[in-house]
């Protein structure tokens, strides 16, 4: 059981894995103390010490020295929200929203905080991430196999050498053959990200027609209708799993995340946060925005104010 619950802290469970681990700490007192003490272990890890350089940036170049030094001198705030949330909310709870488009197609969208996957018409397995929509055909007919996406999506697109895919958005297109990527593409957003993991993508610009070609490993960003290319690093995508992977980001990068995945309005009170502290760590979704708030609390001197009415939160 030690080496399952090692898995399962780590992120690296199934929903059956995670199933037998709920079951587990249910049967007595003394296996739930076991997984606390293990959890506590865990958090105080993950925050761990740390120099992290920024990616370098192809066209446009960006540097930056920034070293991170985390230590945790306090034991982290264990958090048992996922437990209740399994007790409470089964999978036939969670009400996904897929019906018809148009003729012949179909549309999905996710609720805050909450993820999908779905297999297309070609085999092509696609992860929705939160406030995330797909429009797709139930059958791919045409010579093209055209997807239409507003937020995050992660596709791994099965090898069609006659039919290329394309994922199309608000300001850019991707087309590919055979690939797995991951495209952010949230509408309100001025941000875009296209993530190569295998194969190669082409991403067009519609506003500009520039095109930009990615090898494995790459990322490109689009803001102000220029491309740039950058890399990544693959955590990011454990919101597959329902991990939240913070990346060398101070709290004003943060925060625009959690409101993203909590459906809740950050207000900062001015000098209430130091500006350019950097944090990296993991978070399960599910343990929800209070757990992450009191961990970020450990490596800076700020407070908060949860307003639910309007669901606001002041960082003082």
């Amino acid at each position: 059981m030690d080496d399952l619950l090692k898995k399962y802290l780590e992120g690296d469970t199934n929903r059956i894995e995670n199933r037998d681990v709920f079951e587990w700490i249910r049967q007595s007192d003394k296996n739930e103390q076991k997984f606390k003490a293990l959890r506590r272990l865990h958090d105080i890890a993950i925050w761990r010490d740390d120099a992290t350089s920024a990616p370098v940036v192809r066209k446009k170049v960006q540097k930056r020295n920034v070293s991170i030094f985390i230590r945790i001198t306090a034991a982290c705030i264990l958090a048992m929200a996922l437990f209740y949330f399994y007790q409470q909310v089964s999978d036939s709870d969670i009400e996904w929203i897929v019906g018809q488009s148009d003729a012949g197609m179909q549309e999905m969208s996710v609720p805050t905080g909450q993820y999908a996957e779905l297999v297309l018409d070609d085999g092509t397995k696609v992860w929705l991430n939160s406030k995330s929509t797909l429009i797709f055909p139930s059958r791919f007919i045409d010579t093209e196999r055209v997807v239409w996406l507003s937020g995050e999506g992660y596709f791994e697109v099965a090898h069609d050498s006659g039919r290329p895919f394309k994922v199309e958005t608000q300001q850019y297109s991707i087309e590919v053959l055979g690939t797995e990527f991951n495209v952010r593409a949230y509408e309100g957003l001025q941000l875009f990200e296209t993530s190569l993991l295998e194969g190669s993508v082409m991403v067009r610009s519609i506003q500009t027609s520039e095109d930009l070609y990615l090898k494995p490993n790459e990322r490109a960003i689009g803001k102000d209708s220029e491309l740039n290319i950058t890399s990544f690093n693959k955590d990011e995508f454990l919101w597959r799993e329902g991990i939240l992977f913070i990346d060398n980001k101070s709290i004003y990068e943060i925060l625009p995340v959690l409101e993203q995945y909590f459906d809740t309005k950050f207000i900062i009170e001015e000098d209430s946060v130091e500006k350019h502290k950097k944090y990296t760590g993991k978070f399960r979704i599910q343990d929800g925005v209070e757990h992450i708030l009191n961990v970020l609390q450990i490596q800076n001197t700020f407070s908060y104010e949860m307003h639910q009415e309007d669901k606001t939160i002041i960082i003082k």
